[in-house]
């Protein structure tokens, strides 16, 4: 009878070992702060929210949480500033920042996040090189140097194309990695179709199909399919830098593109010079520009839209990722756009550089 006990106990505490953990804990330091306090955000119903708190003591603290599938969370301190961001999977994660550099973080004991951080290591490179092509662009400009900002731009557009590559590549080696639904929705956000996302979730592997990002893949296309091509586009009113009111449905009768960008957005910076030409090339000839900007400080908007000389209409919430218009449009990725015909149809989309050129000379002329 004992040896039986005893077996049985055996086999007990084999299930227990074995058992998946409910829950993760994160054991955390953070070089250079001995005291204060984190938070543990995570995003639910559209907007990041705390999931836990603790006090650093000595450098050190304990955070936990709860997921079903590998999510995405970060790590402020002191309630704004960021000093982790990474995957979370229920277990045991050893996480040990820099208050001076997010670049820094170092994880263990989480396996999307070394998927993750491949493909963040990646884009930060490709990001660096992004930000050369921004300046020789810009020496260029403030030079007069046309072939100089001709060749930066079509540098430019080559590495947007090889990162694009290289996420579908990643993709496609990590159909069983919850990061592969968030980089769709990260890198192909705006370029992507419904009928595209479909694909995409069908690809992926059935254990992460209730993943929150594949959901959010799925919502993503059920907005897309009503500002897809051939569609009439939602119509808004916004406040504008003074105060008053703008209605998108007031520019009918003119070829008009959405522009949701932000003065945060280097990408958006680095194309507003393009769209300045572009307009100055064409609003004579009944082309017009709405910018929705998804900014949250009205300083630095405003700033922005003088600094990069920006004369047509602008409009926005000040709210950021929260945007309503933004929600409505699908936009998860700025810069994006929406190209409508005079009877306000959108008759194309996220065009940039030298395809939104092509594409005005197509519908006005040279």
């Amino acid at each position: 009878m004992i040896k039986k006990m005893l077996f049985l106990g055996l086999i007990y505490s084999s299930i227990i070992s074995c058992a998946k953990p409910d829950k993760f804990v994160i054991n955390g330091e953070i070089k250079g702060k001995d005291s204060g306090n984190v938070q543990l955000m995570k995003y639910a119903d559209g907007k990041w929210v705390k999931e836990d708190s603790a006090s650093i003591v000595k450098g050190k603290f304990q955070l936990t949480g709860k997921v079903d599938l590998p999510e995405l969370r970060y790590v402020t301190m002191g309630g704004r500033d960021m000093v982790a961001q990474f995957f979370a999977e229920n277990g045991t994660i050893s996480l040990q920042a820099y208050s001076d550099s997010l670049d820094k973080t170092v994880i263990k004991g989480s396996k999307s996040n070394e998927d993750f951080k491949v493909y963040q290591t990646e884009l930060a490179s490709l990001s660096k090189e992004a930000q050369g092509m921004q300046q020789r662009y810009m020496t260029a400009q403030s030079g007069g140097d046309q072939d100089g900002m001709k060749k930066a731009q079509i540098d430019y557009e080559a590495m947007v194309q090889n990162l694009g590559v290289y996420a579908r590549n990643f993709i496609r080696e990590h159909r069983n990695s919850t990061v592969s639904p968030l980089i769709v929705m990260m890198q192909f956000g705006q370029t992507i179709k419904a009928s595209e996302i479909d694909t995409v979730v069908a690809f992926l592997d059935p254990s992460v199909k209730s993943s929150i990002y594949v959901q959010e893949l799925k919502k993503m296309a059920d907005k897309m399919r009503t500002t897809e091509v051939g569609s009439m586009a939602p119509d808004f009113t916004l406040p504008t830098p003074d105060g008053s009111t703008f209605t998108l449905s007031s520019t009918r009768g003119k070829y008009v593109m959405i522009d949701f960008w932000a003065a945060w957005c280097q990408p958006c910076r680095h194309e507003n010079p393009n769209v300045v030409m572009l307009y100055g090339k064409y609003k004579d000839k009944g082309f017009d520009v709405v910018g929705v900007s998804l900014d949250r400080e009205k300083e630095a908007w405003i700033k922005a839209i003088a600094d990069d000389k920006l004369v047509w209409h602008q409009v926005s919430e000040l709210k950021f990722w929260q945007s309503e218009i933004a929600q409505k449009y699908g936009v998860t990725q700025i810069p994006t756009s929406f190209l409508l015909d005079k009877s306000g149809k959108i008759i194309a989309k996220s065009l940039r550089g030298e395809d939104l050129a092509k594409k005005l000379e197509e519908l006005m002329g040279k």
